[in-house]
C-alpha cells in the first residue's frame, strides 16, 4: 500500500523507490502482489514507465486516507504517551506548580507535555471524570491511592514589612488588642483554606464577639490576596508551601513567630486514568521533593 500510494503521488517507480528507501524492483514487485490479491489489475505499461488503471486511481485515493488517518493516530497515541494532565485550583497552579514547572519538565523529559487545567476546588471531581493523570485534594488522611503529600496546613499572619512598621506598636500586642487593623481575608468556602475566625479561636479568642472589628477586604483568589498584601493593604494569612517565596523573598513576614497546624493537608493524588500513564510517579516524586524551609 505504501508502494501504491508513492507510485500515486509521484507518477514515478524511480522516485517512489528511493523515498521508500529501496529499489524499483521492489515496488515494483510490491504493485504485483497488491493486484494478486485484490483480483484486479492497477498498473499498466504507459510509455517507458507505468500508469494506474482506473480501478488503481480509485483504490490509491482510499489508501492514501487510510494512511493520513493510521499516521495521525500514530500522532495521537506518541503525544499521548507523553502528555500529563494535572487538575488543580488557580492557586495550586500559580504558586505551587509555577515555581517547579522547569524542574518538572527536566524530570519528565524534554518531551513531555505538561497540560495544566485550572477549576474551582468543587470542580475537581469533574476533571477526573474528563481524563485528569493527577488531581490536588485536601485530606485529612493520606489517601489510598498513589499520592504524595504537597503541605500540611499551616498558617501564620503576615504582612508587608511598611505595613508591619507602621502597625507595630498595635501588632506586638496581644491579638485581641488588634484593633482597626485591616485583615485580608477569602470569600472561599471552607475546602482547605483556614479563616482568621480559625486563627484567632486558635489564639483562645471567641469570635467574633471579642475580635476587634476591623476592615476584611475578601477576594475570590488566594494569589490576589497576597498580592494585596504585598502593596501593604492589610494582614493575610499565609500558607506555608504556598507564600513561601513571598517569605523567602522578604515581601511578605511574620507578624508573629508560631505557625499554627490545622487540619487538612494537600496531597496531589494520582486519578485511575493517571495510573496507566508512565508520567504520573516521576511527576509524583518530582513533586514530593521537599519546598526550601522559610
Amino acid at each position: 500500500m505504501l508502494a501504491l500510494e508513492r507510485v500515486a503521488r509521484l507518477g514515478n517507480v524511480t522516485r517512489s523507490a528511493e523515498e521508500l528507501n529501496t529499489s524499483q524492483s521492489a515496488v515494483s514487485r510490491h504493485l504485483r502482489q497488491l493486484e494478486a490479491d485484490l483480483g484486479v489489475t492497477i498498473v499498466a505499461p504507459s510509455g517507458r514507465g507505468i500508469a494506474l488503471t482506473a480501478a488503481g486511481q480509485a483504490y490509491a485515493r482510499e489508501v492514501s486516507e487510510a494512511l493520513v488517518k493510521l499516521r495521525e493516530a500514530g500522532a495521537r497515541a506518541t503525544a499521548d504517551a507523553f502528555e500529563l494532565t494535572i487538575a488543580c485550583t488557580h492557586e495550586v497552579s500559580h504558586l505551587i506548580l509555577m515555581p517547579r514547572y522547569a524542574d518538572l519538565k527536566k524530570a519528565l523529559g524534554q518531551g513531555a507535555h505538561i497540560r495544566i487545567s485550572t477549576c474551582e476546588y468543587q470542580a475537581i471531581p469533574a476533571m477526573i471524570d474528563a481524563g485528569a493523570d493527577i488531581v490536588f485534594e485536601y485530606r485529612l488522611a493520606r489517601p489510598r491511592q498513589l499520592s504524595t503529600a504537597i503541605a500540611a496546613e499551616e498558617i501564620v499572619p503576615v504582612a508587608a514589612p511598611g505595613f508591619l512598621e507602621n502597625n507595630r506598636a498595635r501588632l506586638e500586642r496581644t491579638p485581641d488588642a488588634w484593633h482597626g487593623i485591616t485583615r485580608l481575608a477569602l470569600t472561599k468556602a471552607n475546602s482547605g483554606w483556614a479563616t482568621w475566625e480559625d486563627w484567632f479561636a486558635a489564639q483562645g479568642i471567641d469570635v467574633p464577639a471579642d475580635v476587634p472589628k476591623a476592615p476584611q477586604p475578601m477576594f475570590d483568589n488566594y494569589v490576589y490576596a497576597l498580592e494585596a498584601a504585598t502593596r501593604g493593604d492589610g494582614l493575610v494569612l499565609a500558607w506555608r508551601g504556598f507564600a513561601d517565596r513571598y517569605l523567602r523573598t522578604g515581601q511578605l513576614v511574620p507578624v508573629r513567630p508560631d505557625w499554627l497546624v490545622c487540619g487538612p493537608t494537600l496531597y496531589a493524588v494520582a486519578t485511575a486514568n493517571g495510573r496507566a500513564n508512565g508520567l504520573v510517579r516521576t511527576c509524583l516524586k518530582a513533586l514530593s521533593r521537599p519546598f526550601r524551609p522559610v
